[in-house]
């Protein structure tokens, strides 16, 4: 759990992120898309945060801006007090963002999406230990996170389609954490995955959080997912964070959004 009064670990202040859509005509421009509009969001250190909001809310866009995957159009992003350039614009390059991506870990949606076809699983999972110049012996770190994540010792050997969708997804685990980031960032991890896999999956996510001390941020469309895994919740809609505070707040929502998206969520008697 976070410290109280403690520095947060992860802070976005003013955030926009606005998009260039095709032009309808040749003589105009085309028409600007806010996907996120002015949020301001802190993370304390250990917290387990969850994002939810309806499809086209900027719930994904704002993570991809927290975890320095794209640049905002306005505002600022910090970990532990220094500031977040993405890589690819003017004042951000890979080497300068080497020290964020060795605290943090992503795990994508697709888990075969995110992973090469062409490499084997001992390469794909060491793929961070070699760009973050990680010491050590890589093949007992690469070791140790698949057995963490439940894989067998022969996985290393094998290629992502040898497997199925849940293991590909705890393979893209593995390659996120075996750095020992600080923060592990989701963006819809369990959503393409059948039910009971998503159980599993989720109690991987739950040991790992507590085994590893990591600070969560979860993208997630499933009020359930983040109930389970979340201690905080900011709900978003039409680009900005219209209800945030403690997990809770979803069994007696106050905004209409949020009502909204509890009473959608499938229940059984």
């Amino acid at each position: 759990m976070p410290e109280a009064n403690a520095q947060p670990l992860l802070q976005g202040t003013g955030l926009h992120r606005t998009y260039r859509l095709p032009r309808r005509g040749p003589f105009e421009p085309g028409p600007v898309r806010t996907a996120v509009d002015g949020v301001d969001l802190t993370v304390a250190a250990g917290a387990r945060l969850g994002i939810v909001g309806e499809s086209g809310s900027g719930k994904s866009t704002l993570v991809r801006l927290l975890a320095g995957l794209e640049a905002p159009s306005a505002g600022t992003v910090t970990a532990s007090g220094r500031r977040v350039v993405a890589a690819g614009t003017a004042t951000g390059s890979a080497a300068a963002m080497r020290w964020f991506r060795r605290e943090t870990g992503v795990v994508f949606q697709d888990p075969y999406a995110s992973l090469d076809p062409r490499m084997r699983v001992g390469a794909i999972v060491a793929e961070p230990l070699r760009a973050l110049r990680i010491p050590g012996s890589h093949e007992s770190l690469v070791a140790d996170v698949l057995a963490r994540v439940d894989l067998p010792p022969d996985a290393v050997d094998r290629y992502p389609h040898e497997f199925s969708g849940g293991q590909r997804q705890r393979i893209a685990i593995a390659r996120a954490v075996v750095h020992s980031p600080r923060i592990l960032f989701g963006d819809e991890p369990m959503s393409a995955l059948d039910v009971v896999v998503r159980a599993r999956v989720i109690e991987l996510f739950r040991t790992l959080a507590d085994d590893l001390g990591l600070t969560l941020v979860l993208v997630s469309h499933d009020i359930g997912v983040v109930q389970r895994l979340c201690d905080t919740v900011a709900v978003m809609s039409a680009g900005r964070i219209v209800e945030h505070g403690p997990v809770s707040l979803l069994d007696a929502p106050t905004h209409p959004v949020t009502r909204a998206l509890v009473e959608a969520a499938p229940t059984l008697p």
